[in-house]
């Protein structure tokens, strides 16, 4: 479509088919960058959104999330470049109006762009949040269980448990399809010297374990300790096992493994006891977003 006439019609018309959860995405060809979303909630309203930008994308340039300011947009955290910038509309023609204003006035596209149009549903997404809820419920009482007081929140908002001389992070996520996962893990070596030796020891190791594995960060150098459950509706004993075993376990390897292949522990680094910083990702963090 480029007969921007048309293609108000056209996109009113789409707007107004839109089913709860649903959405409908707008990109001007050959530039994703400005792709426009305009979306109708679990109540029916509809919101017009310029979606958030990983880090490997450009960032939304300081005079663009200013033009946006000025059309109503907000932002959850303006700070970051990965949450949306949102602007509620009253009906699909404020939509397509709205859309239409932020692809000349702020991308600076023409009028006469061609757009591509491509149609989308969130209820999983939705279904998900729903479930992580659940699960987060659950997560704060067995982890205040077990410490006898409310557990501390990483910048994830992931649970972080002292246990004896380790640290265990309790990690809710959700799959792609909506599945929740319980990460439980735990830091147990820095700055190892990665070898095939190492990996083959930890090969050899994880066959004779009964619960739990351990993985190798060779990109930073790190050795964590990690087993997963699934669903919301866990079993509150097997959580708790899931948290003995795994600080067990990373406490009984830190020392060995840091005498035989170097390092330090993170228990190490937390004390400040060496220049090693902690590895900056986490296991299995590409999976899910809808923390």
């Amino acid at each position: 479509m480029s007969d921007p006439n048309i293609a108000r019609t056209f996109l009113i018309g789409e707007v107004d088919s839109l089913k709860p959860f649903a959405f409908v995405a707008v990109i001007p060809s050959g530039n994703p960058l400005h792709a426009i979303e305009v979306a109708r909630s679990e109540e029916g309203a509809l919101e017009v959104k310029v979606p958030g930008r990983p880090p490997m994308l450009p960032e939304l340039e300081g005079k663009e999330r200013a033009a946006l300011r000025e059309r109503g947009f907000a932002s959850e955290d303006p700070a970051d470049r990965t949450k949306s910038w949102v602007c509620a509309a009253g009906d699909s023609e404020q939509a397509v109006t709205l859309l239409q204003a932020v692809l000349v006035e702020v991308f600076g596209e023409k009028p006469d762009a061609t757009l591509d149009v491509a149609h989308g549903n969130r209820e999983v997404e939705h279904e998900a949040r729903r479930k992580l809820a659940i699960a987060r419920s659950r997560i704060e009482g067995v982890v205040s269980e077990v410490l006898g007081h409310p557990a501390e929140q990483d910048s994830d908002k992931d649970y972080v448990l002292p246990i004896d001389d380790v640290h265990v992070t309790v990690a809710p996520r959700a799959s792609p399809d909506g599945q929740v996962l319980i990460r439980i893990f735990s830091i147990t070596n820095v700055a190892v010297n990665v070898s095939a030796e190492l990996g083959l020891f930890l090969a050899r190791l994880n066959f004779g374990l009964m619960f739990g594995r351990f993985a190798l960060d060779t990109e930073n150098r790190s050795i964590w300790f990690d087993e997963t459950l699934l669903s919301e509706d866990f079993r509150e004993e097997d959580l708790k096992f899931a948290i003995r075993v795994v600080a067990t376990t990373a406490d009984a390897w830190d020392d060995r493994l840091k005498a035989m292949f170097g390092g330090a522990t993170h228990q190490e680094v937390l004390a400040g006891n060496t220049k090693e910083s902690p590895p900056p990702t986490k296991p299995g963090g590409d999976i899910g977003q809808y923390l």
